[in-house]
C-alpha cells in the first residue's frame, strides 16, 4: 500500500506541476498574443496615417492645380469681357455706318434725279 501511496503522490505531484506549467505557458502565450494584436494595430495606424499623409498631399496637389485653372479662367473670362465689349464697339459702328450709307444712297437717289431733269 505503501507503493501505492508514493505513486499516487507521485502522479499527483508531477500534475500539479504540470498543471502550474500549463498556466505559465498559457500566461505567456496570452502575453504574446497580446503583443502581437498591438503590434498589428500599431501597424495598421501607421499605415492609416501614410495613407492620410499621402491623401492630404494628393488633394493639396489637385487644389494647386484647380487654382491655377482658376487663375486661367479668370484671365479668359476678362479677355471675353473685352471681346463682348469690342463687338458692342463693333456693332454700334456698323449701325452708324449703315445709316451713313443709307443717307448716301438716298442724296445719290437725288442726285441722280436732279440730273435725270437736267
Amino acid at each position: 500500500m505503501d507503493y501505492l501511496k508514493l505513486i499516487a503522490i507521485i502522479f499527483s505531484a508531477t500534475g500539479f506541476w504540470k498543471l502550474v506549467e500549463m498556466l505559465v505557458k498559457f500566461r505567456s502565450d496570452n502575453r504574446k498574443q497580446s503583443a502581437e494584436i498591438r503590434n498589428i494595430n500599431a501597424q495598421a495606424e501607421k499605415q492609416i496615417s501614410e495613407n492620410w499623409i499621402q491623401w492630404s498631399q494628393t488633394l493639396e496637389k489637385r487644389v494647386k492645380e484647380l487654382e491655377a485653372v482658376a487663375e486661367e479662367n479668370h484671365e479668359l473670362k476678362k479677355q471675353i469681357e473685352s471681346q463682348r465689349n469690342r463687338i458692342c464697339e463693333l456693332e454700334g459702328k456698323v449701325e452708324r455706318v449703315e445709316k451713313e450709307n443709307i443717307q448716301l444712297r438716298n442724296q445719290l437717289k437725288e442726285l441722280s434725279k436732279t440730273q435725270d431733269h437736267e
